[in-house]
């Protein structure tokens, strides 16, 4: 299977590295406005994962500096789009089009309009359209998703953290109009935890924590349990964590970077690279012309819904609200 790669940032050498290591799996094309990234020098980019980034050789690869090159390149079977948010809707519609499958970088889009035009491109064209929602392949988290599973019927809360400082490497992170802020980039992996673990909550509502980009949100579900997500941009110099505890009257499940916990006491699990799990399932979902369950567009397209809502509740200061979706 022949992918090109948009965008060679953090996230797109990070997958330019996982793609490297599946069997079958070919990055015939990538797409940079950067010549020095087209050239295979990635040793600079910047991220919040402390992930090994390094030198390429591209010379077997065909490279573009337009998207729509790349887009339009008939020997390709996915586009992997690893671009700005407010570039999201446009260069996917453009790659279903073209025939091509799509995985596109988190978050969906910054409209629910969008995330529904892109759902009906790839119905419509027949191709498989994943968003790279990678919690859902990290080992950590399939313990979670696991815990929950099995005290379904016990569950008090859950809390999800995750923050960091305002984003250096990026100039467009900080534009809210390209982004869509902390709350939809950043912590729409914990809202998609939220809506894979739980589905759609009944009510919301949210407060700031700081004076940047922050929010303390709580999901109510039936039956009294409760999701909350904090975390957002913080000032310069504060460190990238995240983080979960789930809480049953008997049991409690903690994630910190000292690792996983379940009553205090260490839990094994999976070495397996997250980003290169995912990358496998999409590959395996376009190969067999599957449906990607484990990971719909629909369910990411929730995600932006829910975000959005959040950030209309922080607004209001603590209102409760009907989440209607």
């Amino acid at each position: 299977m022949k992918v090109g790669i948009i965008g060679l940032g953090f996230m797109g050498a990070t997958h330019l590295g996982a793609f490297s290591k599946l069997n079958g799996v070919e990055v015939a094309a990538v797409c940079a406005r950067n010549p020095r990234a087209l050239a295979g020098d990635l040793s600079q980019v910047g991220g919040n994962l402390n992930r090994e980034t390094g030198t390429y050789d591209f010379s077997a690869v065909h490279k573009y500096s337009d998207w729509r090159e790349l887009v339009a390149d008939p020997a390709l079977d996915a586009v992997d789009i690893c671009l700005p948010t407010d570039a999201h809707t446009e260069v996917s519609l453009a790659a279903l089009a073209a025939g091509k499958h799509v995985l596109c970088e988190k978050p969906m889009a910054l409209t629910k309009e969008d995330c529904g035009r892109m759902i009906s491109a790839a119905e419509e064209h027949r191709r498989i359209l994943m968003i790279a929602q990678v919690l859902r392949f990290w080992p950590e988290y399939q313990y979670l998703e696991q815990f929950v599973k099995n005290e379904r019927n016990s569950i008090a809360s859950v809390t999800f953290s995750r923050r960091g400082e305002m984003p250096p490497w990026s100039g467009w992170l900080t534009d809210e109009s390209r982004s869509g802020g902390a709350v939809l980039d950043l912590l729409v992996h914990d809202i998609d935890q939220a809506i894979f673990l739980f589905g759609v909550p009944e009510q919301v509502s949210a407060r700031s924590l700081g004076e940047i980009d922050t929010i303390r949100a709580t999901l109510q579900y039936p039956g009294n349990t409760e999701v909350h997500i904090e975390g957002g941009w913080f000032p310069a110099g504060t460190p990238f964590s995240m983080a979960f505890t789930a809480r049953t009257p008997e049991r409690e499940l903690d994630f910190t970077a000292g690792g996983l916990r379940l009553n205090a006491g260490a839990v094994e699990v999976s070495a397996a690279d997250a980003y290169e799990t995912q990358l496998a399932y999409f590959v395996e979902c376009c190969e067999q012309n599957k449906q990607p369950e484990r990971c719909l567009p629909q369910d990411s397209a929730k995600a932006v819904a829910l975000a959005l809502l959040l950030q209309h509740a922080r607004s209001l200061g603590g209102k409760q609200l009907r989440c209607e979706i």
